[in-house]
C-alpha cells in the first residue's frame, strides 16, 4: 500500500512525507476535509492536509450522537477557547469550544442541520462577492448532504408537512436524518407554535420558511451514529486515494510568504511540527488553503506577516502585507437561555446524571442502536420579533431602529454602513427571522462557570427542558488577534457581546416572548405548574427585566464568523470573492471565517457549502 493510502487508522506519522503537493491544506475540519476530498477526485491532484489534533476516527464520544458535549472542554477534542471579560455581559468570559480532531467541529457539535435564509446569503453579494446569493449557493447546500426521511410515524409526530423531499440533497457524503428516538417535548412543540398561528409552513432550504419546526442533524439512518467532516468526506474509499495525505498531531506555525517578481505575494509551502515537536517545511506547486476556522485562520494569517502593520511590528513579526481588518468583524450568535422543570413523568436529557441510567442508555445504544442517545432532533423556531407583528409594529420597529441606527454614528470598520442597512431589511421583513429559538431536553447552567462543559452539566436536582434564544444577524462586532509570535499562545477572543444596544433590544423583546411560548399549550402542560427556572430568579414579564437578562444568561451559541472577511479590500475584506487573500496568488481562506454577514442558525451548513464552492472555484482556476 503506497503511503498515502491509509487504510490503518494512523495519520500521525510522517514517514515518506513528500516535499511537495499540488495542495496544502490547514486544518483537517469541516471545510478542510471537503477541500481535499474534493479536489482529490482529480487523481493527477496531491493534496496534503495538516490537522493539529488527534485523529478520533470511531471513538463513541464522538460517533454516539448523546454524547456529542462529552468532548467539551477535553484537550483531545476541543481547543477550549475562552473570550475575554465581556463587558456586555457583567465581565463573564465566554467558552468557544472547537474541534481539535479529524472533522472539526463538525465532529464535536450538537450535529443540529440548520439552513440560511435567502436574504442573509444574497447579502453576501451585496457586499461586493459576485456570485454569492442564494441561487448560486443553493445546489452547493443540498450537494454537501443526503437526506434520508423518517418513518411515517416520525413524520406524523414532529408535524413534518412542510419538508419539501425536492429541494434537499440525495447524493452527499453528510447524512441528515431525524432520530427515530422522540419524547412529548417534540411532540407538542409544532402543535404549540400552531396554536400561536406560528408553525413553520415552507422547508428551510426554500429559504423562505420561519415558524415553529423541528431540525434533522448530521446522523447516519443506518448506523444511528454521527455524519461529520471525518466520515463522510474522509470515508473508507477516500482514504484509500494515493494522491491524498491526511498528517494529524501536525501544528501548522506559518504560511512561507514570498514575493514575486511581478510583486504579488505568494504562498511557496507551510512550516510544521509533528507529534514529536520536530520542525518541517512542506512546498506547494499550487496553492496553500487556510481552513483552520474564525479564530486560528486569521491567527495564522498574522503570523505568516498578513495583518496590522502596528500589530505585527510590536511583536517582532516581518509585515509582508498590511491589512489592518484581518481578525476583525468577528460577529457571533449571541443566546440567552432559561431552563424549566417539567412536569412528573417527562423524561429529559437530566436522567443520565443517574449512573445506573447512564450505563442502561449506553448499553442500549451499543446493542441495539436504539434510545435516548440517538437522537438529534431539536425543536426550533425561527421568529421575527412578535411583538412588532401587529399593526402598528412596523411603525414602532422603525423607531427603535432609529434610535440606534444613526446616519452620523462613527463607524468602526468600513462595511458597518452597508452591513447595517442590510441587516436592518432583514429586520423590517415578515419574512425574515431575528432570533433563532430551540428548545433543549436538558437544563443549562450559565451560572456554574465559563468552562462549556460546566454549562450542561446537570447539577441542578430535577429534570428541565431549556428554551434559548440566540440572536440571528448580530450588530456587535468584536476581533481575534494573536498575542505574540508563537502559535501555542492562543489569541485574544473578544466578540464585544452587546456593545451594540440594538442587540439587547432586539434580544430582550424575544426572550420576554418566551414567556408566551411556555404559557400556551400543548407545551404549557407538559411544565411543571409554578416549578423551579435556571437561574431560579427568571421570570420575566416587562420588557426592562428581559433587558437583563442578556447580560446575566448570554452564552455563545458557538457559531463565530468574519475574521477573514470575503469583501473588497476597501470593505474591510480579508479575500475576494475567490477566497484569495487580498495581495497574494495563491493563498486561500475556505472556512466560516470568510463570512461577511452571519447568516441565521447554526452555520455548519453553510461551511460545508462554502467548502463545497470552493472546490470548484480551485479547480476552475487549474484549467
Amino acid at each position: 500500500m503506497t503511503e498515502s493510502g491509509q487504510l490503518s487508522m494512523e495519520t500521525s506519522s510522517i514517514d515518506c512525507l513528500a516535499e511537495s503537493y499540488d495542495y496544502a491544506i490547514v486544518g483537517g475540519g469541516t471545510s478542510g476535509l471537503a477541500v481535499a476530498s474534493r479536489l482529490t477526485e482529480d487523481p493527477n491532484v496531491t493534496v496534503l492536509v495538516l490537522e493539529a489534533g488527534l485523529n478520533k476516527l470511531g471513538d463513541s464520544r464522538i460517533s454516539t450522537p448523546g454524547l456529542a458535549v462529552a468532548t467539551w472542554d477535553n484537550p483531545e477534542f476541543d481547543w477550549q477557547f475562552m473570550t475575554t471579560p465581556q463587558r456586555g455581559l457583567n465581565g463573564r468570559t465566554v467558552a468557544h469550544p472547537r474541534g481539535k480532531t479529524l472533522g472539526g467541529s463538525s465532529a464535536i457539535n450538537v450535529g443540529l442541520m440548520v439552513y440560511p435564509s435567502k436574504s442573509g446569503l444574497d447579502s453576501w453579494e451585496k457586499l461586493g462577492n459576485k456570485g454569492w446569493n442564494f441561487d448560486t449557493l443553493r445546489p452547493y447546500y443540498r450537494k454537501f448532504h443526503t437526506y434520508t426521511p423518517p418513518s411515517k410515524a416520525v413524520e406524523e409526530l414532529l408535524a413534518l408537512d412542510y419538508m419539501d423531499k425536492s429541494v434537499q440533497g440525495t447524493t452527499g457524503p453528510i447524512q441528515v436524518s431525524f432520530g427515530d428516538f422522540q419524547g412529548e417535548i417534540q411532540k407538542q412543540w409544532p402543535e404549540t407554535f400552531k396554536r400561536l398561528n406560528l408553525k413553520s409552513t415552507r422547508d428551510q432550504l426554500t429559504g423562505l420558511g420561519i415558524g415553529g419546526h423541528s431540525n434533522p442533524a448530521a446522523i447516519d439512518p443506518n448506523s444511528k451514529t454521527r455524519s461529520h467532516a471525518g466520515t463522510g468526506y474522509y470515508d473508507h474509499k477516500v482514504r484509500k486515494r494515493n494522491n491524498l495525505r491526511v498528517l494529524s498531531e501536525a501544528l501548522v506555525e506559518k504560511v512561507i510568504l514570498t514575493t514575486t517578481e511581478d510583486g504579488h505575494v505568494a504562498a511557496k509551502g507551510v512550516r510544521f511540527s509533528s507529534r514529536t515537536g520536530k520542525a518541517h517545511t512542506v512546498n506547494v506547486n499550487n496553492e496553500v488553503i487556510l481552513s483552520a476556522g474564525a479564530f486560528q485562520s486569521p491567527q495564522l494569517l498574522e503570523l505568516s506577516g498578513i495583518g496590522s502593520r502596528d500589530l505585527l511590528e510590536r511583536l517582532g513579526i516581518e509585515t509582508i502585507i498590511d491589512n489592518p481588518f484581518v481578525g476583525e468583524n468577528l460577529q457571533d450568535h449571541a443566546m440567552a437561555s432559561i431552563s424549566f422543570e417539567v412536569a412528573d413523568g417527562i423524561p429529559t436529557a437530566d436522567i443520565l446524571r443517574d449512573p445506573k441510567i447512564f450505563a442502561a442508555a449506553v448499553e442500549e445504544y451499543n446493542k441495539s442502536k436504539t434510545g435516548l442517545l440517538t437522537s438529534g432532533t431539536y425543536c426550533s423556531a425561527f421568529m421575527p420579533i412578535v411583538d412588532f407583528l401587529q399593526q402598528d409594529g412596523p411603525a414602532r420597529l422603525s423607531t427603535l431602529l432609529d434610535q440606534h441606527l444613526k446616519p452620523d454614528a462613527p463607524s468602526t470598520f468600513p462595511a458597518q454602513k452597508q452591513q447595517y442597512e442590510l441587516l436592518r431589511a432583514m429586520l423590517q421583513s415578515r419574512d425574515d427571522a431575528s432570533i433563532h429559538y430551540c428548545m433543549a431536553a436538558f437544563q443549562l447552567n450559565v451560572q456554574a462557570g465559563s468552562a462549556a462543559s460546566k454549562y450542561v452539566s446537570p447539577i441542578t436536582e430535577g429534570n428541565y427542558v431549556t428554551l434559548l434564544a440566540a440572536l440571528n444577524h448580530p450588530f456587535s462586532r468584536g476581533s481575534v488577534h494573536i498575542t505574540s509570535p508563537d502559535i501555542k499562545d492562543k489569541p485574544i477572543i473578544d466578540p464585544k457581546y452587546l456593545s451594540h444596544p440594538l442587540d439587547n433590544e432586539i434580544l430582550a423583546r424575544h426572550v420576554q416572548y418566551m414567556e408566551t411560548i411556555i404559557r400556551t399549550e400543548p407545551l404549557a402542560s407538559l411544565l411543571k405548574k409554578d416549578g423551579r427556572r435556571i437561574p431560579a430568579d427568571m421570570h420575566v414579564e416587562t420588557l426592562e427585566e428581559a433587558r437583563k437578562m442578556g447580560p446575566r444568561t448570554i452564552i455563545s451559541n458557538f457559531h463565530p464568523t468574519g475574521t477573514c472577511a470575503m469583501m473588497p479590500r476597501d470593505l474591510g475584506g480579508v479575500v475576494d470573492e475567490r477566497l484569495i487573500a487580498h495581495g497574494t496568488s495563491n493563498l486561500r481562506v475556505v472556512d466560516a471565517s470568510i463570512i461577511p454577514l452571519e447568516p441565521r442558525g447554526n452555520i455548519q451548513s453553510s461551511v460545508y457549502a462554502i467548502a463545497e464552492r470552493a472546490s470548484d472555484l480551485i479547480k476552475e482556476a487549474r484549467k
